[in-house]
């Protein structure tokens, strides 16, 4: 196979911890990085214009984004059971402007989406045509909880997730690469993205 199989596995649950979203501050810090003071004149070589465009974190991401993309489509012809299909989509949040990219697996999805219609149940019930009960309302609302806390209670359906990555990872050569590949990636942008972001730190 030529790849180290301990090495593959660090891979792959580097790429499992690292699919959790990106903060939209994060992204808003990134995309201050184009601004029209940082766009110059023609007269600079195209050479060094094209490199300087290379190293931004918001070019690094976009590559990124493309390699999950078509790795995660590959992954999903390929695994063995709906729940593990990864799905990607690109949208706005309440606290950003800049559209986000995520990536998470059908059973976190799932899991969401039942706890968000559970929490609505309660809500409505809360309504009533004598008027609202503001304890019940109460109630509903504890009812939501954040991504962390869903992901905590996956953690099992997690780990076969890895091990299914893994498992295709030895068997199937075209993913492999595209496996590698994408942890390449993701470690120079996390490693760019902390060098940036500790340099303004220390300006």
């Amino acid at each position: 196979m030529g790849t180290n199989l301990a090495l593959l596995a660090l891979i792959v649950t580097f790429i499992v911890i690292t699919m959790i979203p990106l903060p939209a501050n994060a992204q808003n810090e990134e995309q201050a990085e184009i601004t029209p003071e940082k766009i110059e004149s023609n007269t600079r070589p195209i050479e060094q214009i094209e490199v300087r465009g290379q190293r931004t974190l918001v070019s690094m991401r976009y590559q990124l984004r493309l390699a999950e993309d078509s790795l995660y489509k590959l992954f999903n012809d390929l695994n063995s059971a709906d729940k593990y299909d990864i799905l990607c989509k690109t949208e706005r949040t309440t606290r950003s402007l800049i559209p986000q990219h995520t990536c998470e697996p059908e059973f976190f999805l799932s899991m969401r989406q039942e706890v968000n219609r559970n929490a609505l149940i309660e809500m409505r019930g809360a309504f009533t045509s004598d008027g609202y009960d503001p304890a019940l309302y109460q109630l509903a609302i504890d009812k939501l909880e954040p991504d962390s806390e869903i992901r905590a209670r996956l953690v099992g359906d997690y780990e076969g997730l890895e091990q299914e990555m893994f498992r295709i990872a030895t068997e199937n050569e075209d993913y492999r690469e595209q496996l590698i590949r994408v942890g390449e990636l993701k470690a120079q942008y996390e490693e760019a993205r902390e060098t940036r972001f500790n340099e303004k730190d220390e300006d």
